[in-house]
C-alpha cells in the first residue's frame, strides 16, 4: 500500500510545530503572551455548570482511561479476527501514553495557578489533547481502511473531530493548561498518529 505524500507532509509538519512550541516555551517567546491572555479571558467567562461538564469530560477521557479503553477495543478486534488492526491499535495507544509521560517529565512545565481542578502532573504537552488525537484518529483510520458504509465513515469523522476539539477546549476551560500546552498536545498526537500509520503501511509493504 503506497504511503500518501500528504501524510508524510502532515507528519513532518506536526513534528516541526511541536518542536517550535518547545522552543517558544523554553525561550519565553511571543506565544507566552497568548497563553496569559487566553488564560485570563477564559477565567472571566467561566461558568460553574460548564466547568462541571468539563471536569466530567476530563475524567472520562483521561490518558489512562483511553489507553485502557483502547486495549478493550483491541481485544474485541482480536476476537473478531482482525489481529493486525488489534495489535496496531493497542500498541499505538500504549506508545502514546508512554511518550506523553516522558515529554511531561522532560519539559516539566508548571500548570496555571488558577486551575479549577487540582493536578500535580506537568502541563506540557496536554495529555488529553494528545491521546484524543491518536485515539479518535485511529478510529477514523480503521473506519476508512475497512469496507464500511460511507455514512458510517462520515459520521465517524465528524464525531471524532468534534470530540478532539471538545476535549482540548475543556482543558483550557478548566485552566488546567496553557494554550501552547494544548497546541503541543494536538501536534504531538498528530505526529504519533501519522507516523504510526506510515510505519504500519511500510511494514505491510515490506512483509507482504
Amino acid at each position: 500500500m503506497k504511503i500518501p505524500r500528504r501524510m508524510l507532509f502532515v507528519s513532518l509538519l506536526s513534528l516541526l510545530v511541536f518542536v517550535f512550541l518547545l522552543f517558544e516555551i523554553s525561550s519565553n517567546g511571543f506565544l507566552i503572551n497568548w497563553d496569559l491572555f487566553l488564560n485570563s479571558w477564559i477565567s472571566q467567562i467561566n461558568h460553574s455548570f460548564f466547568a462541571e461538564i468539563s471536569k466530567i469530560i476530563g475524567v472520562l477521557f483521561d490518558t489512562i482511561n483511553l489507553v485502557v479503553l483502547s486495549l478493550l477495543i483491541s481485544v474485541f478486534l482480536w476476537l473478531g479476527y482482525l489481529k493486525k488492526q488489534a495489535t496496531f491499535f493497542g500498541f499505538t495507544m500504549i506508545l502514546t501514553g508512554g511518550l506523553i509521560f516522558v515529554m511531561k517529565e522532560l519539559v516539566q512545565r508548571v500548570r496555571p495557578i488558577n486551575a479549577l481542578v487540582s493536578d500535580t502532573s506537568f502541563a506540557f504537552p496536554s495529555g488529553h489533547a494528545t491521546v484524543a488525537v491518536v485515539f479518535f484518529g485511529l478510529l477514523i483510520y480503521l473506519a476508512l481502511a475497512n469496507n464500511r458504509p460511507k455514512s458510517l465513515k462520515l459520521n465517524t469523522i465528524i464525531f471524532s473531530c468534534f470530540m478532539i476539539l471538545l476535549i482540548s477546549f475543556t482543558r483550557l476551560y478548566l485552566n488546567l493548561h496553557w494554550f501552547t500546552d494544548v497546541l503541543g498536545g494536538l501536534a504531538l498526537g498528530l505526529f504519533i498518529l501519522t507516523s504510526s500509520i506510515i510505519l504500519r503501511r511500510t511494514l505491510n509493504r515490506k512483509f507482504s
